[in-house]
């Protein structure tokens, strides 16, 4: 009996740093500040994404820079699966085509995990002026200028850039007035102050049904269950403003194939959760069970596809 216990004892001294280890919480990397969408998304999923993985997930918020500082904590962690990041597409396609030397490359210092929702960009404009469709919104701009100017979330970001898209679309020379978020941008609109505003379409929802914002056209690729009277911009003319801005979860580069489908499998398993579906539906993003590499290859279409509308606007991450 001595010897049965002594090699029991012996045994669970030895796999005890073994334990330890598998019972470390793992590491989700948010490049936004607490309370923001990208943030609420993290908190979503870090507990049934726990669950899943028989270990705490933790997000950990390093705000700044459209998520570059997380980013780069990203690229320098562990390829063990302990270290994750949960971006938009801002982060990963837009901010590093916007500087002159990123401190890092999407395409080869990220591993893609998982798709974790995406969304439709709208315009909306604000509903004094009278504009019914969106021809009526260009021959508007076009008769005077000064009106050639539009409210987004923030410099450098998706709403910025799917507005330049727009105007390169519709002939029209359209400027940004960056806000910080959504909120604030469409309030502005609301007031008088901006006639535009491009933004995920459910965050204009609200304010159209209260008669103070008409949106004109969204960019998905069928009308909305959320918004059936919105028409897409394809129907109206204008496939090229066929686009999606998205979430999606990132390892470090070499993070072993496995461990990516494993990583991959309990995220998809949480976004079965009825919860997890009710929130992100209140989110207004659109669920998409994906694996790695269906991921990855829209990560790498969407990064060849904004290259040239970010050149074309001229604008500098890093500008003085």
């Amino acid at each position: 009996m001595k010897t049965f216990s002594s090699i029991a004892i012996i045994a669970a001294l030895i796999c005890a740093p073994v334990a330890a280890q598998t019972r470390q919480p793992a590491r989700m990397l948010v490049g936004y500040p607490p309370g923001g969408a990208v943030d609420v998304l993290g908190r979503i999923f870090a507990e049934p994404m726990g669950e899943a993985l028989g270990r705490t997930v933790i997000v950990e918020n390093r705000p700044g820079a459209v998520g570059q500082i997380a980013a780069e904590a990203l690229k320098s962690a562990a390829p063990d699966g302990g270290t994750l990041m949960l971006a938009p597409d801002a982060t990963v396609i837009f901010r590093p085509q916007t500087l002159s030397k990123p401190p890092y490359d999407p395409l080869a210092d990220f591993t893609p995990v998982a798709h974790t929702g995406r969304w439709a960009f709208a315009l909306g404009v604000q509903s004094e002026l009278r504009l019914k469709t969106l021809a009526e919104y260009v021959g508007w701009v076009k008769a005077d200028a000064t009106r050639a100017v539009f409210a987004s979330s923030g410099a450098g970001g998706s709403t910025h850039f799917f507005g330049v898209l727009l105007g390169q679309s519709t002939g029209l020379a359209l400027q940004q007035v960056p806000y910080k978020g959504a909120g604030p941008a469409i309030l502005d609109v609301v007031a008088g102050h901006v006639p535009a505003t491009v933004q995920p379409l459910g965050t204009l929802l609200a304010q159209a049904k209260a008669g103070k914002i008409a949106i004109l056209g969204m960019s998905g690729q069928e009308r909305s269950a959320g918004a059936p009277e919105v028409p897409t911009f394809a129907e109206l003319g204008f496939p090229l403003l066929t686009a999606d801005a998205w979430f999606g979860i990132f390892a470090p580069a070499a993070t072993p194939a496995d461990t990516v489908k494993k990583l991959n499998g309990a995220f998809v398993q949480a976004m079965r959760n009825p919860v997890v579906k009710e929130r992100m539906q209140n989110l207004d993003l659109e669920v998409r069970e994906m694996s790695p590499a269906e991921f990855a290859a829209i990560v790498r279409a969407d990064y060849a596809r904004w290259g040239p509308v970010i050149r074309a606007s001229g604008f500098r991450g890093d500008a003085p």
